[in-house]
């Protein structure tokens, strides 16, 4: 009998375990938590980085059609900040942004897609690419359920967000052509380059100026203002400084008659791109493949990178006006007006880039501090704090120098390399090249610092 009451206690506890089991399993399902992502956030806390790759890709072709350089660089910033708060909402890894609303069930990688497709859409930047599609794509790869349908809505949200926070910034107030700040008439003030038309000067092209209040009316990210990294200036051009950059870029910019190397041309031609925002994300993401990083921690480095690209062209552009200061091609024609002894004028010089068909005309803006060198060095300090480290290993290849591939062992040199480029141009004096590399550099470590940082939550 005692034998018996044991058995039958026994299989009421096994009863018992097995209904414990089997409610713990459907309070599972119901939380939806089954999906791969959720399991690994649960598991290990990393999700692999490929949907925020695939989708910073579309966004960087979507963004290389035709536009003015400082709106692709404001567009690459909120895109790649709606992908970093949509992730740091599920997980808050990092401090977000625009959006602060947790859906800790939500799937990363519907999270990443929605966020960057409904950011592209809001932003009326899909153009003719097939953005639909390769939406429809990126879900289908999803497992269905609630957690996809969480992380479909927590995306729309965090692009929601940030084109709400960045809809008065300023942008609908730039001005893109204008006569105005007139042209300089003294030494050393900028005047706008003569252009040229099927390589004959056009001396009826009236003398315009490109986005010139660009950096007085754009509204910062992160930075306190667009003049809190403003360079000291540029050199007085009756000074012997001045005339060893003028006798440098006469040389080594000509378009004819220079004394440039061979590797010094193929720089010029490397780093002439004119989508600098495109090619320093081609570099990012050559960095990332090195590296082992989660989703999280790669949108990050997105955030950072194109945020701190935005500040820098703000900042250059802010500098450009204030300074108002003559590029080579202009120094170089009325070097005889310029009060300086070391300098002899040389009225038809020409930028080895220039106003012929089908390259490169001088920028039509002023000529200190240089903004694309600022994109150089903004780059090169993102990556060398957020990879605790100056070294790499990265090969990068130019779209105005195919099948050209230079390898690059540390991110100052890169930045360097690029400033240097713009003196073999002929497009810039070396002090401008310069200071706008440090003025970059500078933007790129407060906004390291000071944003994007890893949360304590």
């Amino acid at each position: 009998m005692k034998n018996y009451l044991k058995q039958v206690m026994m299989c009421f506890v096994l009863f018992l375990v097995f209904i414990s089991c089997t409610k713990e399993d459907i309070l599972m399902n119901n939380e939806d938590i089954n999906s791969s992502s959720d399991k690994k956030i649960k598991e290990s806390g990393f999700v692999e980085n490929n949907m925020v790759m695939y989708w910073n890709e579309k966004t960087a072709t979507v963004l290389g059609a035709p536009m003015t350089q400082p709106s692709r660089t404001r567009y690459f910033a909120i895109i790649q900040i709606a992908v970093h708060d949509a992730l740091n909402n599920i997980k808050p890894k990092y401090e977000r942004f625009a959006l602060n609303e947790r859906e800790k069930f939500a799937s990363p990688d519907a999270a990443v897609a929605s966020a960057a497709y409904w950011t592209i859409k809001g932003l009326n930047r899909q153009g003719i690419f097939p953005v639909d599609t390769w939406y429809a794509e990126s879900l289908a790869t999803i497992p269905d359920g609630e957690s996809k349908e969480l992380g479909k809505i927590l995306g729309k949200k965090s692009a929601d967000a940030i084109i709400a926070n960045r809809a008065n910034d300023g942008f609908t107030q730039v001005i893109q052509v204008s006569l105005t700040p007139l042209d300089g008439d003294e030494p050393g003030e900028f005047r706008s380059p003569i252009m040229y038309l099927g390589g004959v000067l056009n001396y009826l092209q009236p003398p315009v100026k490109r986005i010139a209040n660009w950096g007085i009316v754009m509204r910062t990210y992160v930075i306190k203002s667009n003049q809190q990294f403003r360079p000291a200036g540029p050199y007085a051009v009756s000074s012997t400084d001045y005339g060893n950059d003028y006798n440098e870029v006469k040389a080594k910019g000509a378009r004819v008659n220079s004394t440039r190397t061979e590797t010094e041309t193929s720089m010029a031609r490397f780093w002439s791109e004119n989508r600098p925002s495109i090619t320093w994300n081609n570099f990012t993401r050559e960095a990332i493949k090195t590296k082992k990083m989660d989703a999280w921690k790669t949108a990050r480095l997105f955030a950072l990178m194109h945020v701190s690209l935005a500040e820098s062209v703000n900042s250059g552009l802010n500098a450009m006006y204030h300074y108002y200061y003559w590029r080579p091609e202009t120094a170089i024609r009325l070097a005889a007006t310029d009060g300086n002894n070391s300098t002899d004028a040389d009225s038809v010089w020409l930028p080895f880039l220039n106003e012929v068909p089908n390259t490169f005309p001088t920028p039509p803006q002023p000529g200190y501090p240089s903004s694309i060198t600022a994109y150089g060095g903004t780059a090169a300090e993102v990556l060398r704090l957020f990879f605790a480290s100056n070294e790499t290993d990265i090969y990068l290849t130019s779209a105005t120098l195919p099948g050209n591939t230079m390898h690059f062992t540390t991110f100052a040199q890169v930045a360097r390399d690029n400033s240097l480029s713009m003196i073999y141009t002929g497009w810039e004096f070396r002090k401008s090249a310069i200071d706008g590399e440090e003025m970059g550099r500078n933007v790129g470590n407060y906004v390291f610092n000071n944003h994007f940082r890893e949360n304590s939550e």
